[in-house]
């Protein structure tokens, strides 16, 4: 009897253990990004042009990696929860870098303009490949931040 309620002991430190554990790494905060260093730095437009010629190999490149990713702002849009994406790519293609910016780091974004060239850096996260060719791909990039202030 004696030898069981060790064991329900031992079992019961390495639940609450585990649990301890597991919560203190799930709500761990991400790094910021300006802190951290980047892995690869492209342009927007060698970016898409790598993944459209082989996406598999490419993602597994980069997926996620921290980026610096150049490129001309096709469009600033504004989620309805007040979140901002920065869009990347040349004017007369439809496939683009789409870049999530950080909540923390959405001032950083009223020295951009359409039009103009910016620099930002996330962590890739993935490739929307465009299989009918109409409505382009898409490379994307989370917890932004904008480099050029």
């Amino acid at each position: 009897m004696k030898k069981n309620k060790i064991r329900l002991f031992i079992v019961a430190i390495a639940i609450i253990a585990s649990a301890f554990i597991g919560g203190h790494e799930y709500f761990k905060p991400n790094p910021d990004m300006s802190t951290l260093n980047a892995s690869f730095q492209n342009k927007s437009k060698t970016l898409l042009m790598e993944l459209s010629t082989n996406d598999s190999a490419a993602t597994k490149k980069y997926l996620g990696k921290v980026m610096v990713i150049k490129g001309t702002i096709r469009a600033i849009e504004k989620s309805a929860q007040d979140l901002f994406t920065v869009v990347l790519g040349d004017p007369g293609t439809a496939s683009s870098v789409r870049c999530a910016i950080d909540s923390k780091h959405a001032l950083e974004l009223a020295s951009l303009k359409e039009g103009s060239l910016a620099v930002v850096k996330g962590v890739f996260t993935g490739y929307n490949k465009d299989e009918t060719g109409l409505l382009g791909s898409d490379a994307q990039l989370n917890r932004c931040i904008v480099m050029n202030k």
